[in-house]
């Protein structure tokens, strides 16, 4: 049974292999017989922990490692493999690499070609020898010397219709040396090739092999590598181990070696082992000891490989020589799937074929495990892009510049050829265009123009023959506006919601009063303790926005709330009772409200959850004859809306009702009596109560006050008790006393207290 197993050993590693045109081996798998599959002395070699073959002998001889080729019958081939003497070669301590030989065992085939390093005395030099029946001719030497001392290279061995050249260098990133060149006067027919060594006991140990390739000459000018997949965040786990990694596909037609290869972000760089990338194939980098748990043969632990930011990272992939071959500066928005931001899953990209890979071409994994690490992604699109670009937004960000940002990456030489036009007369202008991987705040297309843009004017631009990274040709359109800091005035504090239900928040309402396009960048919201800078960036003219930490509370909670007009803002602590709210931009205030409690409708039994509305843009904000509570019929509150009590339009006059009856009972329907007056002269004394129809006194409003010749002030209805009139006519009763006892002013109005029906 021990002879069986014993010869069973020597037929599976000594019996030719299948025979492939394309072969190499970085040893990384530390394994002599996957992959490339060797024989020969098989017991005198080990592949070692910097996963290189290595000589391992028990003692002083020769070993021979063999595998098998397919170079017979091609005439434009190549032999790529690093190599190190760890020692001063000689006659007795040399080694050979056979390109080609007949037989298995390569020190004793009859027809070969093969280099030897090594010989006796001090000028050692590589040299190439073709073997035919057994007698070995000397081709060429290289340089004298080059290899006298121990020494580690790379060698690449290049054959061409009988041509021949050897190449050299110290390093993947170094220059190639030209060491020999000539015509083969005959190439050795043979399917076999190896490394042979010769040494003394003391070198048992000191030949090293690495990144053998041998097959058709590889294209290293033009290396096609792809940044695929990474992993910023692996937790919470979702199948896959607890590690960060980056995945790498290789999209040429040519094997690729890794080594010196550099992956870099903004804290660092590092340079990738020996690893042999095929085409069409994926290879997932981790840092040293992070490779459990991945396939091993797809896995590449690399040295101080770099800690991935888990947004606003940008990775960069250099080849040796330093030419960048990918870059992406990865989002969370990438993920375009907020349940997969929080970690655990990989961003991935779509197509290998988009020629301008960024936001567009990327998106959170789908594999259930949490990421597809060294192979096809999950979200793998195939088909090439078909569809035109979209002119996504363009604004003004500067007096003269308008930024045109867009759907998808651009092609860059088209926006430099398009054309624009515009439907206003702006004037000569130049366009400033950014690659896409350098776009600035997401615009790759700027216009600068000689003149300042007009404020506040929409101006519709149309761009022609614009063609996107896939050539797909449009015609874009979008409409910039040059927005304009607002000034005191021109925003007003419109709504306020200070007492919110216990499940609720508090809202503040702002409206742009003026026919201006107000830029909110600079603005800010305080209580006079603390301030919170306003989120929302642009206002249009006449329109409004609630600003509240929870938009999503004023939708579910008052039905007249108007969706497109809330922002989700943190405020500053608003008081039950009373408190202030001021609106400043760029330092200046422009509104500023002193609210009390007091200031809500008589009627109300509970404030909770009921909002201060504004009566008159025009008229004071602290003045508490300019508030109301919000109307029950719209929930007691309007966010993003035109509020639910306004005063009507004014008459001319010197005392008047806005309208002759009122209806005190919050169903937004003439919920107090708008009182409007025009005095005869400024700073007059007014005195004002309500009567009944009998003469009693219902309501004492104004008390000896000091009065402006206009204004307005209203009665909600309250008496002097703090219970609510009964239906029923009552009179106002108006007196105005002046300084001067020439100027008097007394009117009486009747109107009537009613329930609407």
């Amino acid at each position: 049974m021990r002879l069986f197993l014993f010869l069973f050993f020597l037929v599976s590693t000594c019996t030719p292999r299948p025979v492939l045109a394309q072969l190499f081996d970085d040893f990384h798998d530390q394994s002599l017989f996957q992959g490339l599959i060797w024989g020969g002395d098989i017991g005198a070699f080990t592949t070692n922990n910097n996963r290189q073959l290595q000589l391992n002998a028990a003692s002083a001889g020769s070993a021979t490692l063999f595998f098998e080729h397919q170079l017979i019958d091609q005439t434009d081939w190549e032999c790529q493999f690093w190599l190190r003497l760890n020692f001063s070669p000689s006659s007795v301590n040399f080694g050979r690499f056979y390109l080609s030989a007949n037989q298995s065992d390569l020190l004793t085939a009859d027809q070969a070609l093969y280099l030897e390093f090594g010989e006796a005395g001090s000028q050692d030099a590589p040299k190439l020898y073709c073997r035919q029946n057994g007698i070995d001719s000397l081709v060429g030497v290289g340089p004298a010397g080059s290899i006298a001392a121990a020494f580690q290279l790379f060698f690449t061995f290049k054959y061409n219709n009988g041509v021949f050249r050897l190449e050299s260098k110290t390093s993947p990133a170094a220059a190639s040396n030209l060491w020999l060149s000539g015509q083969l006067p005959w190439l050795p027919a043979g399917p076999y090739a190896g490394l042979s060594c010769i040494f003394t006991s003391g070198n048992s140990q000191g030949f090293y092999l690495d990144d053998l390739y041998i097959g058709a000459q590889i294209n290293t000018q033009n290396p096609q590598l792809l940044l695929t997949e990474l992993m910023a965040d692996p937790e919470p786990q979702q199948g896959l181990p607890n590690t960060e990694y980056i995945e790498i596909y290789n999209a040429g037609t040519s094997v690729q070696q890794l080594n010196g290869f550099v992956l870099s972000d903004a804290s660092g760089s590092c340079t990738l082992p020996s690893y042999w990338l095929q085409p069409a194939a994926y290879v997932t980098l981790v840092g040293t000891g992070k490779s459990i748990g991945f396939n091993p043969s797809k896995t590449v632990e690399v040295t101080a490989f770099t800690s991935l930011n888990n947004t606003g990272e940008t990775l960069i992939l250099k080849n040796p020589q330093g030419l960048t071959l990918d870059q992406i500066t990865y989002q969370l928005n990438w993920y375009q799937d907020s349940s997969k931001m929080e970690g655990g899953f990989s961003l991935e990209r779509c197509s290998l074929l988009d020629p301008c890979s960024v936001a567009d071409n990327w998106r959170a994994t789908q594999a259930l495990l949490g990421g597809t690490p060294g192979i096809q992604n999950s979200v793998f699109d195939p088909h090439p892009d078909t569809l035109s670009s979209e002119l996504i937004y363009a604004e003004v960000r500067d007096s003269n510049v308008v930024a045109f940002v867009f759907s998808e990456p651009m092609d860059s030489t088209s926006l430099v050829h398009c054309t624009i036009s515009f439907d206003q007369n702006l004037g000569p202008y130049n366009k400033v265009v950014f690659h896409y991987l350098h776009v600035q705040n997401g615009a790759q297309l700027l216009i600068q123009f000689e003149q300042a843009i007009p404020k506040s004017m929409p101006i519709e631009a149309t761009i022609h023959n614009a063609k996107d990274c896939w050539s797909n040709l449009s015609t874009l359109e979008a409409t910039f506006i040059r927005y304009e800091e607002p000034q005191p005035g021109d925003i007003l504090l419109n709504e306020i919601l200070f007492d919110p239900p216990s499940n609720g928040a508090d809202f503040v309402e702002l409206y742009n009063i003026t026919d201006k396009y107000l830029n909110l960048s600079n603005c800010s919201l305080s209580n006079a303790q603390s301030t919170h800078t306003i989120v929302k960036k642009k206002l249009s003219p006449h329109s409004y926005v609630a600003l509240s930490p929870d938009t999503v509370f004023l939708v579910s909670f008052y039905p007249n709330t108007s969706i497109e007009n809330l922002a989700t803002q943190f405020l500053p602590f608003f008081y039950n009772d009373s408190g202030t709210c001021i609106l400043s931009c760029n330092g200046i205030v422009l509104d500023k409200l002193k609210y009390s409690e007091d200031w809500h409708s008589a009627i109300l039994i509970d404030k909770e959850g009921v909002s201060l509305e504004r009566l008159d843009p025009a008229a004071p904000t602290l003045n508490q004859n300019n508030w109301f509570s919000a109307a029950q019929t719209v929930g007691y509150a309007s966010p993003g809306q035109a509020n639910s009590q306004q005063l009507g339009a004014k008459q001319i006059g010197s005392l008047y009702l806005s309208q002759p009856e009122f209806s005190p009972d919050q169903d937004g329907y003439h919920d107090f009596l708008e009182i409007q007056y025009e005095l005869p002269a400024p700073n007059m004394l007014v005195q004002a109560e309500i009567y009944t129809l009998g003469g009693n006194l219902v309501k004492n409003l104004i008390n000896n006050e000091l009065f402006g010749t206009k204004g307005m002030f209203i009665w909600d209805g309250s008496t002097e008790y703090g219970t609510i009139a009964s239906n029923g006519i009552y009179i106002l009763e108006f007196k105005a006393f002046s300084t001067d006892p020439s100027v008097f002013f007394n009117r009486r109005l009747s109107f009537a207290r009613c329930i609407k029906r």
